[in-house]
């Protein structure tokens, strides 16, 4: 049944008009085919190796169709009785060459008019065909399990020792069980010269052999190689991973640097969440507000343009801050507790007292600095101080703007150290009374100084009182 199906199938295409197809007109088509592939290249395993049983049939030409289907005269017995080796040319075409040997019948022979009588059995054939695949990727996959073909073939018939020079066409098709190995199934109309024609099947088992191409080197082959022309990884399905971050480099946004999934295979080298190639600053972790760049101080500025990086500041003042308000910032003012002006370099501006008051300031200044008392080796003040400390208060908050100096002294009774101790104590004491009484202690420096500097001779009761004092002095 299925020989008889097959049988149809190319006879309906191999009608006996072929038979009457100028010779000329054959030889053109073969050649211009051979023509057209030459220029092409190889595929994977490009040699094909086929052992088929194969069947003549040299009467179904002189039938009409239904007679070729009721009365098949096939002839062979020979098992394999046809090898063909097939070298692939391209995707599209392959070229093949044949040799078959079947037993024929003589009496079927005979029955063919013929001028002389077939007294053997033995018939030769042998010939190249070039084969158009219709699996090429263009009307199917080149790798799929059926795959069908035409041909056009040069073919020397052997019959009664003698050869008959022939052209044959026809169509096969194989149909591949695992990728190197499948069965072939071939019929061929075989337009005999000076013969008889003939129909020519065969049947059988095809091998494809023959070493891959890989033209990267990396062992897998360019058929399933999805980067044929760059070595890569079995496990990229031969594409390459360049850093070896096992992102492979067709989709890796930096593929000579090892980086994460996460950002695309690019590094990130201060972990910040931000790639190193869109990281202004790559090597210290930053916020993706400030590409990457970090913000100690949280002013908004970052680190690299603050000039005050870890005190937050203002951006008018490149990140430094401004204590005061007086718009002279911190890092560049001398008074940064202090309201100034930016003349004076952020210090309050120097008050000028007219000079006929200063003598008058200063005559009130030592004259109630006389009249401030201590208890005898004590810094607490007597209760006859306190009316010319307020005169001294009264002088400070007149010329707010100006600063004084308190110093105190002692005699030289006692001890170095307990004098020096006591005069520091005393001349605090006095400071301690101007603050209590809202004078900014900015305003009043103070300092003891012991024994040092006495008025007087401290060899009388008379010096020894001059010199147990505190001066207080105007800052010019």
């Amino acid at each position: 049944m299925f020989e008889n199906n097959e049988k149809f199938f190319l006879k309906i295409i191999l009608t006996k008009h072929l038979r009457r197809m100028n010779k000329n007109v054959i030889i053109l088509i073969v050649f211009v085919l051979i023509g057209l592939s030459s220029q092409s290249q190889n595929t994977n395993n490009p040699w094909l190796i086929g052992v088929s049983t194969n069947y003549v049939d040299f009467h179904a030409i002189e039938q009409s169709i239904g007679d070729q289907f009721s009365d098949a005269d096939w002839m062979g017995k020979t098992i394999p009785g046809m090898l063909r080796i097939g070298r692939n040319i391209n995707k599209s075409f392959n070229a093949s060459a044949l040799f078959a040997t079947v037993q024929t019948e003589p009496l079927k022979m005979n029955l063919i008019p013929l001028e002389r009588t077939i007294n053997t059995d033995k018939f030769y054939k042998f010939g190249v065909q070039l084969e158009y695949k219709l699996a090429n990727d263009y009307l199917l996959k080149e790798s799929s399990w059926f795959d069908p073909y035409l041909f056009l073939g040069m073919n020397g018939s052997a019959i009664d020792e003698l050869t008959y020079l022939s052209s044959s066409m026809g169509l096969g098709f194989n149909i591949w069980f695992i990728e190197p190995l499948g069965v072939n199934f071939q019929g061929a109309y075989d337009y005999n010269w000076d013969f008889n024609d003939y129909m020519h099947y065969s049947i059988g088992l095809v091998y494809r052999v023959g070493k891959k191409k890989d033209m990267d080197g990396d062992g897998i082959s360019d058929k399933k190689d999805l980067c044929p022309e760059i070595a890569g990884l079995l496990e990229f399905q031969g594409c390459p991973d360049t850093d070896g971050d096992g992102i492979q480099d067709k989709d890796d946004e930096c593929p000579r640097a090892a980086g994460s999934a996460e950002l695309n295979g690019c590094p990130d080298t201060d972990s910040d969440g931000i790639a190193d190639k869109i990281d202004e600053c790559p090597n210290v972790a930053g916020l993706a507000e400030f590409n990457g760049c970090p913000d100690s101080d949280g002013d908004g500025i970052t680190d690299k343009n603050d000039e005050c990086p870890n005190i937050a500041g203002l951006a008018e003042f490149n990140g430094c801050p401004d204590s005061d308000g007086d718009g002279v910032p911190d890092n560049r003012d001398n008074c940064p507790e202090e309201f100034g002006t930016k003349n004076n370099r952020g210090c309050p501006a120097p008050v000028i007292v007219p000079v006929e008051e200063i003598k008058e300031i200063e005559e009130k200044l030592n004259f109630n600095a006389e009249q401030i008392q201590f208890k005898s080796s004590s810094a607490e003040l007597t209760p006859e101080s306190f009316t010319s400390l307020k005169n001294v208060l009264d002088i400070m908050n007149k010329y707010a703007e100006t600063k004084f100096t308190i110093y105190g002294y002692t005699d030289n009774t006692g001890p170095d150290d307990f004098n020096l101790t006591l005069s520091k104590d005393r001349a605090n004491a006095v400071k301690d009374y101007f603050t209590g009484n809202g004078i900014d202690a900015r305003r009043l420096e103070s300092g003891g100084f012991g024994e040092k500097n006495p008025i007087a001779p401290n060899d009388s009761k008379e010096g020894r009182l001059k010199n147990r004092r505190v001066e207080i002095k105007l800052i010019k």
